[in-house]
């Protein structure tokens, strides 16, 4: 088999590889069982991989079914405002972040305590899911109850469907304290 120089001539028929105690019997077996092994574990990756594709699909149906419709709110500036008879209105912005998986517009902001009052200024803000925008808004603040103290506010949001979802998330106005106290220290007092 081997040459004079060294090399292995492919061409011709010898017994086995050279230390191989196996017959041409045990080698057919050998290589059947390599075969089944590797037929078995093929088998196996196919059945877990569409285990795994089934599941994967199933996830995304009921994402897609059950869509999250959530916002999150935080003050924005101020732009001016005036204070009278212990009074404060203060033009501002409320920054809004769509939390949700789906675009939302916001239709409506607003929010009623004991004291303050805000209202949007009557624009809509498409805002795509993780996406922020600015929505004007007006603040209406009684001096003698001007609270940081995080305001409980409403939102009115309509769905790619047309569906209207209402929701109500805590907004800290803290970032709106300082501009209405400052109206508020400027006005003079209402008597009563």
């Amino acid at each position: 088999m081997a040459t004079e120089h060294g090399f292995i001539d492919l061409d011709q028929r010898g017994g086995g590889p050279a230390g191989s105690d196996e017959s041409p019997g045990e080698r057919v077996l050998s290589r059947q069982r390599v075969a089944l092994y590797l037929v078995a574990t093929f088998a196996l990756g196919v059945a877990l991989g569409g285990v795994g594709v089934a599941k994967f699909q199933e996830r995304r149906e009921q994402q897609a079914q059950s869509p999250t419709v959530w916002v999150d709110a935080m003050a924005g500036p101020t732009s001016g405002g005036n204070g009278r008879d212990g009074n404060a209105e203060v033009d501002a912005q409320l920054t809004v972040v769509n939390a949700g998986s789906i675009p939302v517009m916001v239709r409506f902001v607003g929010a009623q305590e004991t004291g303050i009052q805000v209202r949007d200024t009557g624009q809509s803000l498409l805002l795509v899911p993780g996406s922020t925008g600015g929505i004007d808004v007006r603040l209406m603040v009684d001096c003698r109850m001007a609270s940081p103290n995080p305001l409980p506010m409403r939102f009115s949001v309509q769905t790619p469907d047309q569906q209207t979802a209402e929701l109500t998330t805590p907004v800290e106005v803290g970032a709106w304290h300082e501009p209405v106290d400052a109206l508020c220290n400027a006005s003079p007092r209402a008597t009563g």
